[in-house]
């Protein structure tokens, strides 16, 4: 690779640029996608159009990969002086800014083109979800609780299911998602917390910075809504063993995360603690899911 006069890489490899999309990090990826995937079972009764189903999945691959550039654009400057951040291409100059706009560009237009495969109430949705992932990245310098507004959008796939499967955005649909968001709002201030001590010195806003990193019982709050809220829905749908046993291994996952919280629980390596119980969200996405597919598979 060569760099321009201004220390800017002219060049960048593959896995840089794999890396700035965090493909090598696809748990992100999921996490968007579950939630996705239990409106499109819940709003086709088990059975969703298997043309759905590659659409979301390609909507949940392209849609945080193009968030996650275009928060590495705005937040270079920022991700440069943390030291969890430090590394990533746009901060450490091996990808520049130019080639970012470009893949930016590359992923809306594949964004955009799943738009043909929606009806038309989806794509009006699917146009509000494409804002509100270009304004989140913004959201640390002007809200105190950004985590707030990730939940908003990152659970705005349920409402674009209901919808492209030709349901009523009723009751049951904005359920679903006002519980997933407190869900993610959740595990997303416990992977703040990695940073608490670096966004103390920046002029940025977290969660976890706003409550001085005492965040447990808030997010014990949250996770406890989220559950009660599943099993309320499981009753209504007359969901069986199956979901219910799923969903005491969700509140048991659950359960761990808070406790790494706890005053006292963390050791000099707590940071990793952090990563690992938000890294744990994506199997409570799985267990849900599967606990879906098999009470409809079984009725």
């Amino acid at each position: 690779m060569s760099r321009g006069r201004k220390g800017v890489v002219k060049g960048a490899s593959a896995f840089d640029l794999l890396c700035l999309m965090r493909m090598d990090k696809p748990w992100g990826s999921l996490l968007l996608l579950w939630p996705s995937l239990w409106a499109l079972w819940l709003a086709n009764e088990g059975v969703p159009e298997s043309r759905l189903l590659m659409v979301f999945i390609a909507g949940a691959v392209i849609m945080r990969s193009f968030g996650c550039v275009v928060n590495d654009l705005l937040d270079s400057d920022i991700d440069s002086r943390v030291e969890r951040t430090k590394k990533r291409p746009l901060a450490a100059n091996r990808v520049s800014k130019k080639t970012a706009y470009m893949m930016c560009g590359c992923l809306s237009v594949g964004a955009v083109s799943l738009l043909f495969f929606l009806n038309l109430q989806s794509t009006y949705l699917a146009v509000c979800g494409f804002v509100m992932a270009c304004v989140y990245p913004t959201t640390k310098r002007w809200l105190r609780c950004p985590q707030l507004f990730l939940g908003i959008t990152f659970a705005w796939g349920i409402p674009m299911a209901y919808a492209a499967s030709g349901k009523v955005l009723g009751f049951e649909c904005w359920f679903l998602y006002v519980i997933t968001a407190l869900w993610i709002v959740g595990y997303d201030a416990i992977y703040a917390m990695q940073d608490l001590e670096d966004d103390k010195q920046l002029a940025v806003f977290t969660l976890p910075k706003y409550m001085n990193g005492n965040i447990q019982v808030v997010v014990g709050v949250l996770y406890g809504s989220f559950v009660l809220g599943l099993g309320m829905l499981a009753r209504v749908h007359g969901f069986k063993g199956v979901f219910f046993l799923a969903w005491i291994m969700v509140v048991y996952t659950l359960i761990w995360q808070l406790r790494i919280l706890s005053p006292g629980r963390l050791d000099e390596d707590g940071r990793n603690l952090y990563l690992e119980a938000f890294k744990s969200n994506q199997w409570i996405g799985l267990i849900i899911w599967m606990a879906l597919v098999l009470n409809f598979l079984l009725g």
